[in-house]
């Protein structure tokens, strides 16, 4: 019984040391490791919904609403270089919605109406009807213009304090991405 907690111990002890140099030492295939990197969405114009925004084809991070009262605000959001556990993604997948003025109008009249009214079945049948008019977008976009070998290197040199930053603007249904290296402490 001891014999076997001790051979479990030092095989556990291996796997951990393994584990923390392979996480240390630089990768053969430097361009694959990850690096945090953040994302800040904003509308140049008209408000959207964003309802996908997909790295690599993998669920992302939905902002949701971006744009409104204040026309260039957004939604900011962090990752962490293992949050994602891959690389950097090499395209994003992209699926919003453009807030018509139309749409708008129907909704503030429906703000007017009682909670009982709201949640009825016909309120509900109309909205969904209204949502459905709503010009829906997707698109595909590649990174690997974006993010060039020369801006990772930049980000990686300085790994601790640096991180990707990726701007997307939507512009009713045109969507540009840029990417800088962010320089957060």
């Amino acid at each position: 019984m001891a014999q076997t907690k001790l051979w479990f111990r030092a095989s556990l002890r291996r796997a951990l040391t393994a584990g923390l140099l392979a996480g240390l030492l630089p990768s053969a295939g430097a361009d694959d490791r990850a690096v945090g990197m953040s994302l800040l969405f904003q509308s140049a114009d008209r408000e959207v919904v964003v309802q996908r925004f997909d790295p690599d084809g993998a669920r992302g991070p939905v902002p949701g609403a971006v744009g409104g009262l204040f026309p260039r605000g957004g939604a900011i959001m962090s990752f962490m270089p293992g949050d994602r556990g891959k690389g950097v993604p090499k395209f994003v997948v992209l699926d919003w919605l453009v807030l018509t003025p139309e749409f708008k109008e129907w909704s503030a009249r429906d703000q007017l109406k009682s909670k009982a009214e709201q949640y009825s079945a016909a309120r509900l049948s109309e909205y969904h009807s209204e949502w459905a008019k709503l010009p829906h977008i997707t698109k595909r976009i590649d990174l690997t213009t974006i993010i060039t070998p020369e801006l990772l290197a930049q980000v990686r040199a300085d790994a601790q304090g640096t991180q990707l930053k990726l701007i997307i603007t939507f512009d009713n249904d045109e969507v540009t991405i840029k990417a800088l290296a962010d320089k957060w402490r």
